[in-house]
Formats: structure tokens, C-alpha cells, sequence
């Protein structure tokens, strides 16, 4: 068990720096380790907890006491599961190949780059002075960068895409994900009108039942 764990770690070390054959190898020879993918994707979370609460004072402006670290995991990772379901009902449409499995395991391994740069700017983040601050940005605009490039030439991959054809179910994965958050808006909305008119319903017959005895 721990040895097929191990093994699964060297290959995402090898998924960063390949993305193209390791992408086709999680996809097709299945690769790919479910379980290593969501320990990332909490270490994502995770790991922008401890950015809020350790990063150097130069460069945070996070106010801890209204911090709730739960929260901050939620909101941190809710982003990518949207785009796993924006992107994957967008590519239906676009003849994608890819499965929901398929991009889950894309966005999580794709993620590891940011991991690592962003637990590395932690401490560079205390010992710097504002003169260096870039240098602590060039961490963070890496990994984002890097991020960008394995979900791009990762989608291509797996959805088999052309470059153009990426492009346009990116844009058109944005367009999903907007409409999926105001559905699920509207949705919240909603059900908080008809809680607030079911409880005040009930306490008008409270009311009329005391009323009445």
C-alpha cells in the first residue's frame, strides 16, 4: 500500500515537468491516484490557512481574528471543483473525452507546483524587506504560472483538443461556471424565503392556538 502510495508521489514529481505523456498515461493506462489527488487538493487548502497565519508581516494583511480556518479550506477549494463540473459539462458539448475522474485528477496534480512555492515563500516571507518583496511575489506568480500551464496542455491531453478548441471550451467553462453560481444563488435564495415564510406560518398558528385555549 505504501509502496503503490510512494510510487504515485514520483509520479506526480514526474506529471509537472511531463505533463503531456503523464496526462495521457493518467487518462489511458490509469495512472492516476484518487486518494493522492485529495490529500493535494486539501493541502491546497490547507496550505492557504498557514500563508494567512505565518506569512512575514510585510506582506500580509490577513486580519487573523476574523480568520476561520474552515471556512478559508471551503472557499479556497470550492474554485476548483467548479471548474471540474463547469468544464466537464461544457466539453460534452464539445465532443471532450475526458470523464469528471479525469479532471479531478488534472486540477489536483496541476496544483502540487503551488503547493510547494507557496509553503517555500512562508519563511522567505519573514526574512525579507520590502526591497525584496518581489522576489517573494516571483514565488507566487510561478506557481501560478506553472498551474496554468499543466491545466492547459493537461486539458488538451485528456479532452483531445486542439489548441483552438481549448480555448473556446475555457471560455465558454467560464460562462458555465458564472451561471452555475447564480443558479445556485438564486437556489439558496429561494429556500431562505420559504424557511422564513414556513417558520413564520408556524408561529402564526402558535399564536392562534394560545389564542384560542
Amino acid at each position: 500500500m505504501m509502496s503503490k502510495f510512494y510510487n504515485d508521489f514520483k509520479y506526480l514529481t514526474y506529471a509537472i515537468f511531463h505533463p503531456f505523456d503523464a496526462f495521457y498515461e493518467i487518462k489511458w493506462r490509469k495512472k492516476g491516484n484518487m486518494l493522492l489527488a485529495t490529500i493535494l487538493l486539501l493541502l491546497y487548502g490547507i496550505t492557504k490557512v498557514l500563508c494567512d497565519n505565518y506569512n512575514g508581516f510585510i506582506v500580509n494583511d490577513v486580519l487573523l481574528f476574523k480568520e476561520n480556518s474552515l471556512i478559508t479550506i471551503l472557499i479556497t477549494i470550492a474554485p476548483l471543483m467548479l471548474f471540474v463540473i463547469s468544464n466537464w459539462s461544457v466539453s460534452t458539448l464539445y465532443n471532450g473525452k475526458a470523464k469528471v475522474k479525469d479532471l479531478y485528477l488534472l486540477i489536483c496534480y496541476s496544483i502540487f507546483p503551488i503547493i510547494v512555492l507557496n509553503l517555500l515563500s512562508i519563511p522567505l516571507s519573514n526574512i525579507i524587506i520590502m526591497e525584496e518583496v518581489p522576489l517573494y511575489l516571483s514565488f507566487k506568480i510561478l506557481g501560478v504560472v506553472w498551474f496554468c500551464f499543466l491545466m492547459f496542455t493537461g486539458l488538451i491531453t485528456i479532452q483531445e483538443f486542439t489548441i483552438q478548441e481549448n480555448i473556446m471550451t475555457l471560455l465558454a467553462t467560464l460562462v458555465s461556471a458564472i451561471a452555475i453560481i447564480f443558479l445556485l444563488g438564486l437556489y439558496f435564495f429561494l429556500m431562505e424565503q420559504v424557511v422564513s415564510f414556513v417558520i413564520t406560518i408556524i408561529k402564526e398558528i402558535v399564536t392562534m392556538g394560545g389564542i384560542g385555549i
